[in-house]
């Protein structure tokens, strides 16, 4: 029995640690040589600081020759073998150039890349990232690279997401664009992308009709990105989508088709605005049961708010100002509880602002301002102890306003 036990217990042992993973040296050696090849310095100026809120910086400084690199912050390393498979440098304060020949290519098992929010001096997205034929996550987004964006890397055909937004704030610089065929060979390769990114890059050659060819997209970002023509969005809005925005790009032509109980099943987010979107608000948009933002500002889409937006009951943001709507708010506005952004200004809104408004306790901003709204302003509206931001100035209310907090115009 003793013999036994002892066996057991040795093979328990030599168990454990065949399945510790360690770092491979060259593995390690490839991840050190990168991080040689960049400064670490603050964040770049050039981010947003609400960057700083939801981002941590990962540590860098916290990798050495001494220590196993599958321990290192931001490296993930398959637990049998001990190659790495995933790095995740967002927010790293990494500036300088970013080398063609980098050694990050180096690492041949790569599934996950994050370089995401650093500072690579306007460096060309090399195309040696076609090397790393495993990828299956690539974020290169808002790190200052400029130029064309190679089509070398559209052969990584394992990838469910790519991330490729340019800097939204640098003037100085060439910004990131694509040439012809581009989307055409993208929506040919990369057979499995679910979620694309490629906000702030300039893709003004290829015909918005080339978007709506990825049609198993769960997820596309192309805010002001030059488009312009016509884009057929029925065909983007298929059933599992979730996530559109296509703001900002002033040229692009397009409305809202019929959304039926077979599309758009799943869609949480639309952002259209800032485009020539035209045509009405279909009736049939009370069909996006889980839509939390609708986002359709400074458009020209036409025609009244149908009564059966207000059964979206996951709607947290109605943005609609600045376009050509009209007629009287839904008097059952009031049953969007989770509603926390409400903005109309700028219409042709008449009629009396439904009392039912005072139910939407979230509501933390309120702009109704411009518009032929009349009447008396609900009185318990200023009841809403979320409310930061009212303005109903610019219409024809009549009576005593009511007091609000913070900032409120009726003028």
């Amino acid at each position: 029995m003793s013999l036994f036990l002892l066996f057991s217990s040795i093979s328990s042992f030599l168990y454990t640690c065949a399945s510790l993973t360690y770092c491979r040296p060259d593995q390690r050696d490839a991840l050190l040589e990168f991080k040689s090849e960049f400064e670490l310095r603050n964040p770049p100026e050039f981010l947003d600081e609400f960057i700083y809120d939801y981002l941590v910086p990962v540590d860098v400084n916290s990798w050495a020759n001494s220590s196993d690199c599958c321990y290192w912050d931001g490296i993930t390393c398959d637990v049998t073998s001990g190659v790495v498979i995933g790095v995740d440098l967002t927010f790293s304060c990494l500036h300088g150039h970013f080398k063609p020949n980098s050694s990050l290519f180096g690492l041949r098992h790569l599934q996950d890349l994050n370089l995401a929010y650093n500072d690579f001096n306007a460096s060309p997205i090399p195309s040696g990232f076609n090397k790393l034929m495993g990828l299956r996550r690539l974020n290169l987004s808002h790190s200052w690279f400029s130029g064309q964006i190679p089509p070398e890397n559209l052969h990584l055909t394992k990838l469910v997401s790519l991330g490729l937004s340019s800097c939204f704030n640098l003037s100085q610089s060439r910004p990131l664009f694509i040439e012809k065929p581009f989307l055409v060979q993208l929506a040919q390769n990369l057979t499995k992308l679910r979620h694309l990114y490629m906000s702030y890059v300039n893709i003004s050659p290829e015909i918005p009709q080339m978007i709506s060819n990825l049609t198993s997209l769960r997820s596309i970002h192309l805010h002001k990105c030059h488009l312009f023509g016509r884009l057929p969005l029925n065909a983007l809005l298929s059933p599992a989508i979730k996530s559109i925005d296509l703001s900002t790009n002033p040229y692009l032509e397009s409305y809202l088709p019929e959304l039926n109980g077979s599309n758009s099943l799943v869609l949480v987010y639309l952002d259209l605005s800032e485009t020539s979107l035209s045509g009405n608000i279909p009736d049939s948009i009370g069909n996006l049961k889980h839509l939390n933002v609708l986002k359709i500002q400074d458009s020209n889409i036409t025609g009244k708010i149908p009564i059966s937006i207000v059964s979206l009951s996951h709607l947290t943001s109605l943005i609609l100002s600045s376009s050509k709507l009209s007629g009287s708010l839904p008097s059952s506005i009031g049953n969007l509880s989770y509603l926390n952004t409400l903005s109309l200004s700028s219409n042709n809104f008449a009629g009396e602002i439904p009392s039912s408004i005072q139910n939407l306790n979230r509501l933390t901003y309120v702009d109704v301002g411009n518009n032929e709204f009349t009447g008396t302003l609900p009185p318990n509206i200023n009841s809403l102890s979320n409310l930061e931001y009212f303005d109903a100035s610019l219409n024809f209310f009549v009576g005593t306003n009511p007091i609000y907090p913070l900032h409120h115009s009726f003028s």
